[in-house]
């Protein structure tokens, strides 16, 4: 794994519950919120960006990550939700294509500099499948933060 990338512990779940995009992030929002990762804006510019720019990706098992600009967050890090059931988010780099993503990655970027090289590094950790397998086999989220902490994050 790339150096660079945080995973923030209050911002894990092994089995976020979600009927939409937007209802994951609504819960991840709040999540975030509560451990005062989040301004109160970040959901609305989440949406939005989304919206204009989705961040599906069609990976082995697919992820989305979805980020705003850096005036919307507190912190820098990544957070990490495995839901229940597959939700579906527009595919990165189309305004057409969607994917059933099963897993949620926030990026969280305080210097807007850095937002590629972290999107990058992201993006490349998840293209190792034996990372990727044991997060979806992961039971808690104590386990996840295991793996990634195992993995130099």
């Amino acid at each position: 794994m790339t150096s660079g990338i945080r995973l923030i512990d209050h911002l894990v779940a092994h089995e976020l519950e979600a009927d939409s995009a937007e209802q994951a992030l609504e819960k991840i929002a709040q999540l975030g919120g509560v451990a005062g990762l989040f301004k109160s804006t970040w959901l609305e510019a989440a949406i939005k960006r989304e919206s204009e720019f989705p961040t599906g990706l069609p990976t082995l098992i697919p992820v989305a990550i979805p980020h705003t600009d850096s005036v919307h967050v507190n912190a820098d890090g990544v957070g990490f939700f495995k839901l229940k059931n597959p939700i579906e988010f527009g595919e990165m780099g189309s305004l057409d294509e969607k994917v059933q993503v099963k897993m949620i990655l926030p990026l969280l970027i305080t210097n807007p500099a850095e937002q590629v090289d972290l999107l990058m590094a992201v993006i490349g950790s998840l293209q190792d499948a034996e990372f990727l397998n044991a997060l979806d086999a992961a039971s808690s989220t104590e386990e996840i933060i295991s793996i990634f902490r195992g993995a130099g994050l």
